[in-house]
């Protein structure tokens, strides 16, 4: 989910993508060392021991301007997006009371699995269902840990789940896909500064800046979310050059959207295992396990 501090990271990462061309192990475009960061400048970066303006370093700052926001017209509804289903690369074996997880050579871990006992209906309801959200960091004993956790007397060791309760049990495992949907959609002025005590530096990093950015419209934060991102100019700024600083801000507007994020998984059972963002676990069936809805 984006906001202003994902997008001001986004911002700084792209700035230095043009100042650093062949990365921070190389030299910067203007062949002087500049920093760039959220927030604004300090004391400390003009008056510090070193890497401060007065000894050739210069500043690149990123700031979300107060009074620069503004909502704008979303989806009407509000519809969830389904993305590309995420297949799963686990899976079950039964045999009598017993079920066995497998991982696939060389895969992440994903998708759901899940139990339906079949049983007398002493101590475990018959039809009862178990399911787990597989992580991907997850071993098979984990995930057969997860699911013996869910069961009244059921055990685990290492991929073997044992349900001493059951008669037979059926396994089955799922895909699923995330969705999306837009909250709220809304356009963010920031401003990307240069600063150096040299007015040549300073020139030369702020055009680097503007031809860097000029077919740049799209970018994308951390989390995944893309945002458009529209110059609104930029000019050189000499009002504190008693002090040796010179500055080039630029305006750029930024629009993007607050989303709500789900998985859509797939029905594992014909009673379903629905809705297990996160991790968590939801039961479901015929009858309920250790008393859950």
């Amino acid at each position: 989910m984006a906001d202003i501090v994902s997008i001001s990271r986004a911002i700084g990462r792209q700035m230095a993508a043009i100042v650093y061309i062949d990365g921070k192990g190389g030299g910067s475009v203007t062949g002087r060392p500049t920093k760039i960061r959220r927030g604004w400048l300090t004391q400390a970066d003009y008056e510090g021991d070193e890497c401060e303006l007065n000894r050739g370093v210069d500043f690149i700052t990123v700031m979300d301007l107060q009074g620069g926001w503004r909502r704008i017209d979303e989806p009407l509804g509000r519809p969830w997006r389904q993305e590309a289903t995420i297949p799963a690369t686990v899976s079950i074996t039964t045999n009598g009371s017993t079920a066995t997880i497998a991982l696939q050579d060389g895969a992440t871990p994903t998708g759901i699995v899940g139990l339906r006992i079949r049983s007398n209906g002493a101590a475990i309801p018959d039809r009862s269902v178990a399911a787990y959200v597989v992580q991907p960091t997850d071993t098979v004993a984990r995930i057969a840990a997860a699911l013996a956790d869910q069961i009244d007397g059921a055990t685990s060791s290492g991929a073997i789940v044992s349900v001493p309760g059951a008669t037979t049990l059926e396994g089955a495992v799922g895909a699923y896909a995330p969705a999306v949907r837009t909250a709220r959609r809304q356009q963010q002025l920031f401003q990307v500064t240069v600063w150096s005590a040299s007015t040549e530096a300073r020139d030369a990093l702020g055009t680097a800046l503007d031809n860097g950015m000029a077919f740049i419209d799209w970018l994308t934060d951390a989390n995944g979310s893309t945002f458009q991102i529209e110059s609104r100019g930029s000019w050189n700024n000499d009002a504190a050059q008693n002090s040796g600083i010179f500055m080039r801000p630029f305006r750029f507007i930024v629009t993007y959207d607050t989303d709500m994020r789900e998985n859509m998984v797939q029905m594992l059972f014909s009673a379903g295992v629905m809705a297990l963002p996160g991790g968590a676990t939801h039961t479901a069936g015929d009858g309920a396990l250790n008393g859950a809805a």
